[in-house]
């Protein structure tokens, strides 16, 4: 089943360096050595069938983003750099263009979309899931259930009720899709929506998205503290 993995790197990473500390972005700083991009994307390497890498890049990076990629076994795997647009969105729609634009040459069953400031999965098995996932129902989605009390603020600033976490998760990537669906799905994207993420897209197109259980040390690096290893 062959696959390729959409890894995005376009950001501004404003919310990191809003402190003014630090003014590099994060997915090019390191962890134990290794930059952020680097442990993101080499959970897919190991992915049986993984045929293409598209790597989206902000204006201006494109050099530094290949250096870092370069360092990595990619065992002939085709390697793709794209420039990402204004939003996460716009460049996910760009890694997708050029993977349809290939996709005779190609012949991708499914892509998985990761954020290349998610450095953090533990082992390729929650990557695999999410592919087998998709492959039954068309989306795949790692989620992690709520656990903590949820409460209503109100506009006063005092807490206003209690929401039930009955079936409330928050959501992780990789996300999976078969292709080309998540193509057409980006392309049908109501012009305007600010949309949160993938699977919201495919399934206003009319897509299924599945479960898959997430992975509590999957993480994203928002901010300085959480470039720290998983203890």
């Amino acid at each position: 089943m062959r696959h390729a993995v959409i890894v995005t790197a376009a950001g501004s990473s404003r919310r990191f360096n809003g402190s003014g500390q630090i003014s590099k972005k994060k997915e090019f700083l390191c962890i134990s050595g290794e930059p952020v991009l680097c442990r993101a994307i080499r959970p897919f390497l190991a992915t049986e069938d993984l045929v293409a890498l598209v790597v989206t890049y902000r204006k201006g990076d494109l050099e530094e983003v290949k250096g870092i990629v370069s360092s990595l076994d990619l065992n002939g795997i085709e390697v793709l750099f794209v420039e990402g647009g204004d939003t996460r969105q716009a460049s996910v729609f760009n890694g997708l263009k050029v993977l349809y634009d290939r996709r005779k040459e190609l012949d991708v069953f499914i892509v998985s979309i990761h954020d290349g400031a998610r450095p953090f999965i533990s082992e390729n098995k929650l990557v695999k899931s999410c592919i087998d996932m998709a492959q039954k129902v068309g989306g795949a989605c790692p989620c992690l259930r709520v656990t903590d009390t949820l409460v209503k603020v109100g506009e006063d600033g005092l807490l206003d009720g209690r929401l039930s976490r009955d079936g409330v998760c928050t959501v992780q990537t990789p996300q999976s899709f078969r292709f080309p669906e998540i193509y057409h799905a980006h392309c049908s994207a109501v012009p305007g929506k600010a949309y949160t993420d993938d699977t919201e897209v495919f399934m206003d197109w009319g897509g299924r998205v599945g479960f898959v259980q997430g992975d509590p040390n999957n993480r994203k690096i928002t901010f300085a503290g959480d470039l720290k290893e998983n203890s």
